[in-house]
């Protein structure tokens, strides 16, 4: 009867993968794994932590902690965490083995079919899992320049402006000749290559205020929305230029956001002084941090992935860990609003454009400041590392200036109309300069001017 017994459980085993597909429902297949392993803590009259499992209303309602299931990525809700013991949740059943994988997959089927209540129940809308992780070892110098879309069409709504806009967003790929130049509701995208105008991405959540390509350059991170009312994050797949994903659903305008080397998270952050950390995937909030004293105007992943660095009005700056956003440690150094930050392409430095004028430099294993030049009279404004380490600044002065690390100037940029108000390099590392009038001007590193564009007004 032994050898009976182990040849059947063998075989119950071998044939889960053959009903992996099936679909789970709560009446038939879950119900009753929680009446056995979870309702002896968790039913009416002995509800531990608040919670219920004999119902699924019960179960979506949650306990002390909030929701227990949430149709999507099994991962996101509390419930599958805690059985699959994974993260910092109570492991269930408390003080035993997580449950044997052929009831985890159960769990995982019925979670990220739906949540459906019975054979014939209609399951739960669900949101549809975008994958764009990458491995991070891969995000050298690419042997062939990432493909972008060399045209866009004519847009037939976009906003009707009196004058050109200030360029509030600017970034220039890492590794291609294109740059993205943000404005009222839409992103302009100009080749470098022959500097003609490939068009305009549409933004329907509002004004632009951030932009981003990410580390490998085949996406475009456009963070924004309308101020007082929602922010959102959208990213779009440069070789198309089509809408990968949309994340965030903040109370008010993002005025800071990235993309993780990894692509694995967007980070966000603006006049509600917290810093969000979004899941790329499933759009699920990972962590959050209030420490900022005023609006969050910068924030940005180390180019390692391993830290977020984030800075306020009020001169805060924090760096925490980025997977989870513990251990969050001050800066200390600015003693006005910090308007930029950059990392160093190698993670070792990390430099801040202040209000007073000042560029800083900081060590961010030791948390200690290692450099301070006056870089702009009225205000410094922006700033960006080149691979090489050379710094540029933008400053309210309607200059730009390109700096050794230490702080001598190597060269300065006069053209600007008016304040330079977003700087950065170009794949071929040639300084590039946004300024409130709403021109964008590349530079050669020595000090000549390469091109202007200009941001192009409808007549009336």
């Amino acid at each position: 009867m032994r050898l009976v017994a182990t040849f059947f459980s063998l075989a119950s085993l071998c044939m889960v993968p053959a009903f992996a597909a099936e679909p789970r429902n709560f009446e038939d297949h879950i119900l009753p794994l929680l009446r056995e392993h979870c309702a002896n803590c968790h039913r009416p009259g002995k509800t531990r932590g608040g919670l219920d499992v004999t119902t699924l209303e019960a179960l979506e309602k949650g306990g002390s902690a909030g929701p227990s299931v949430t149709s999507g990525l099994a991962e996101n809700s509390p419930l599958f965490r805690a059985i699959a013991h994974i993260g910092s949740e109570e492991a269930m059943p408390p003080e035993q083995d997580k449950l044997p994988p052929h009831i985890l997959a159960s769990f995982k089927l019925w979670i990220e079919g739906g949540l459906k209540p019975n054979a014939s129940g209609r399951a739960r809308e669900t949101r549809a899992v975008v994958q764009l992780t990458v491995d991070t070892a891969t995000l050298g110098a690419p042997t062939t320049p990432p493909a972008f879309i060399r045209s866009l069409p004519p847009r037939t709504d976009a906003p009707q402006l009196l004058r050109a806009l200030p360029v509030m967003a600017l970034a220039a790929n890492p590794w291609a000749p294109i740059i993205a130049v943000g404005g009222q509701g839409e992103t302009v995208l100009h080749d470098l290559s022959d500097g003609h105008r490939i068009g305009a991405l549409p933004f329907a959540a509002g004004e632009v205020r951030v932009l981003r390509f990410s580390r490998n350059g085949q996406v475009l991170l456009i963070g924004g929305g309308r101020p007082t009312s929602s922010g959102k994050v959208q990213l779009i797949e440069l070789k198309t230029g089509k809408p990968l994903t949309t994340v965030g659903d903040d109370f008010d305008v993002v005025l800071a956001a990235d993309l993780s080397p990894d692509q694995s998270l967007v980070a966000t952050a603006g006049p509600e002084k917290l810093v969000r950390v979004y899941r790329v995937a499933d759009g699920a909030l990972v962590w959050t941090m209030k420490k900022h004293a005023d609006f969050i105007t910068s924030l940005e992943f180390s180019p390692d992935g391993k830290h977020l660095a984030s800075a306020d009005r009020a001169g805060g700056i924090f760096i925490t860990d980025a997977a989870t956003g513990e251990n969050p440690r001050l800066l200390a150094g600015a003693t006005d609003a910090v308007n930029q930050l950059a990392w160093r392409s190698d993670a070792r430095s990390l430099a801040a454009a202040c209000g007073d004028g000042q560029a800083l430099l900081y060590d961010p294993e030791s948390v200690r400041l290692v450099g301070k030049w006056a870089a702009h009279e009225g205000g410094c404004l922006s700033i960006a590392y080149s691979r090489e380490g050379s710094v540029l600044t933008g400053g309210q002065d309607a200059t730009a200036s390109l700096w050794e690390e230490g702080g001598k100037r190597i060269a300065k940029f006069k053209n600007c109309d008016t304040a330079a108000f977003r700087v950065g390099f170009t794949s071929a590392q040639n300084p590039l300069v946004g300024d409130w009038s709403g021109d964008v001007r590349e530079w050669t590193p020595t000090g000549e001017e390469v091109r202007v564009l200009s941001a192009r007004v409808r007549s009336f």
